[in-house]
Formats: C-alpha cells, structure tokens, sequence
C-alpha cells in the first residue's frame, strides 16, 4: 500500500468499510496512483534544483547553462614503440598489451632493422597509462615487423572530470569569482585544462606584470612536463605576454609543476592471520598515497598521526609499531609550490 493510498484511507470515517474489494478501498487506490506519480515528479523536479544531487549529463547541463564551465574530457595516452623488422608501419596500424589495452600508430613510419613508432591509446582515460614494455603484441601481423614494445611507460591519459571534481570546481567558481584577470582567474584557466588537478597561484612571482602558477595533476603529484606545457599554452603561450592565451594582455604567466616533498616512511607491521606481506606492503603504500593526494595544495603539512590512521586501516594490517616519517615522528611542513608524495616505504614485518 503507498503512503498516498494509507493517508486518504486514514482520512475516511470508519463507518465506511475500507477494505480491499470494497468501493471505497478500490476508488481511493484508483486515484492513489496518479498522486503517487505527481507527488514523484515533483520530488524529482525538487531533486534537480539542488545540483549536489546531480549526476551526469544533468549536472553538465545545470553548471554550462549557469556558469559556463565544462567538464573536462578525458585525455589519450601517448607513447612511443620500439619495432623491430623490415617493413613499413601505417598510420592506424594497431599495437596492444598483454591486458587488451590497443594503442593506434599516430604515424607511418618505414622500419629497416629498428625504428621507433609513436602511438596513441585507443581509448581515452588513465587505462592507457601504462609501465614499460607492456605493449607487445600486433593484433594484426604487419608485415615485415616481427618485434614491438615500449621502452618507456605509456602517460598524459587523464580520466574525465568526476561529477564531484567538476561540482567542487563550480562552488570555487562562485565563492572566489574568477573576473578581470585576478587571481582566481589564473586558477580557474589552469583547472580548465584535462589532468589539472590543483593549483596554486603567485602574483608578481617573476616581477612586475608577472603571474606564476604551479600545478599538480589529478592523482596530487608534480604535473607532467607536457600538463604543464598544455596549460602554459592555455593561459600565455610562451610567457609572451601578448594576449595569444587566455591571459590578458601585458601578463606574463609563468606555469611550472610542484616540487615533489618525498616522505620517506620506515616501520614494522604485525601482518593478520593469512595476509601476504607483499600485497600488505602495497596496500599501506596505496592507503598513504591517497592521504597524500587528499591533502595535495589544501595543507601545508603533512599528519604523522593521519599517515599512523591511513597504515593501521590498510588492508591486512593488525597493528604496527617504530612508525618515522623522513626519519621523525612529527608532521612534516610542506612549502609552498610543494606537494608531499610516497617516498621509500621501509616496511618490516614483526611476530
């Protein structure tokens, strides 16, 4: 019984006989059904007036119609192939790894004996990240090539924005407006570009009608050179101060990645019952780096008693003890244009 059909049953006298099969039961349920609907939309309708509860291509249109802002696509990794053969690789041509991930030839390029091939994943996101010599296989023999691989990690493949990451860029948008090339401008032209993933932003850094800007990319490490690139292009093209960006002209942008601050971490775990200490060693190291990245350009220090909570609840661990960070057992203070990252984690392993 709905909640609509219980409260109209509840309001007849009880001299009418309210049970299922008599007319006034059957009638009430009859009009019950199409209240349940509009009481429905109109929850909806509430629902949509709140963009925190919308998802998708709800929130995209709520956020571009008020604000202009877009989401920010996802990106294609890039890399390049070693190949070994005599024969000519086309642009097209697909190249994949052992996971499945394919990678298309951006170029054609004849190989005699050696020759290098630059590839770009086929499909957008993090997935095409990926460690070297894992791209081996040609899911059509080309002829000629009898060896490919990748000598270095595959990189700049960046997932689209996140429903939460493009509303939170939104509410900065209003709280600190971005206008007239102030400084919540500079970090809002930074955040436009796909890979951002926070920034800080230096007035006069390098002198008169200059701006710096630092970047960290969406997993709170030191931006990449060709992130960094991207958003140089974005707001100044070479520092010219011409107007060629988004940056008004007269102001010159200097865009530049943090510094890494390694945290070194040593200590020794008592592992639970059946746990292996490898994969335990790999979650403390993944449950540290997520407080770093939680932390990355929004605390100018890092928590010895948050990194001591992040280890005690990764998985397999019951409990640890001679925890130091960078060699102490105090928070460590993160500078400014820096960003705190996993360092060496020297993990032992104790009865």
């Amino acid at each position: 019984m709905s909640e609509t059909l219980e409260t109209m049953l509840e309001a007849m006298p009880d001299s009418y006989q309210k049970t299922v099969g008599f007319p006034t039961y059957d009638l009430l349920a009859a009009a019950a059904i199409p209240m349940d609907a509009f009481a429905q939309q109109l929850s909806d309708t509430e629902r949509k007036l709140d963009p925190e509860e919308l998802t998708g291509a709800e929130l995209d249109s709520y956020i571009l119609s008020r604000s202009g802002l877009e989401r920010n696509p996802a990106t294609y990794a890039e890399g390049v192939l070693l190949v070994t053969g005599n024969g000519t690789v086309q642009a097209g041509d697909l190249f994949e790894s052992g996971g499945g991930v394919q990678f298309v030839s951006t170029q054609t390029v004849e190989i005699i004996g050696s020759g290098e091939v630059p590839v770009r994943c086929v499909t957008p996101g993090a997935v095409g990240n990926l460690p070297a010599g894992s791209i081996t296989m040609m899911p059509v023999q080309i002829a000629g090539i009898v060896k490919v691989t990748n000598p270095a990690p595959t990189a700049e493949g960046y997932d689209a924005e996140t429903d939460q990451a493009y509303y939170d860029r939104f509410i900065l948008n209003l709280q600190t407006p971005p206008t007239s090339g102030n400084q919540y401008h500079y970090r809002s032209w930074a955040l436009e570009v796909s890979g951002v993933g926070g920034v800080q932003v230096y007035p006069l850094g390098h002198g008169a009608n200059t701006v710096d800007v630092v970047i960290i990319d969406t997993e709170g490490k030191p931006a990449s050179e060709p992130l960094v690139k991207a958003v140089q292009e974005h707001i100044d093209p070479g520092s010219k101060g011409i107007g060629e960006g988004e940056a008004p002209v007269g102001a010159y942008c200097y865009v530049s990645a943090a510094t890494a601050l390694e945290l070194d971490l040593s200590l020794t775990v008592t592992a639970m019952a059946g746990s292996e200490e490898e994969q335990v060693t790999e979650g403390i190291k993944a449950a540290v780096t997520a407080y770093l990245k939680g932390i990355a350009f929004a605390q100018d220090y890092a928590s010895y008693a948050q990194i001591a909570a992040a280890i005690l609840d990764a998985p397999g661990v019951q409990d640890f003890e001679n925890l130091t960070v960078n060699g102490g057992t105090g928070n460590v203070p993160v500078a400014a244009r820096q960003v705190a990252v996993l360092g060496e984690a020297a993990v032992s392993y104790g009865p």
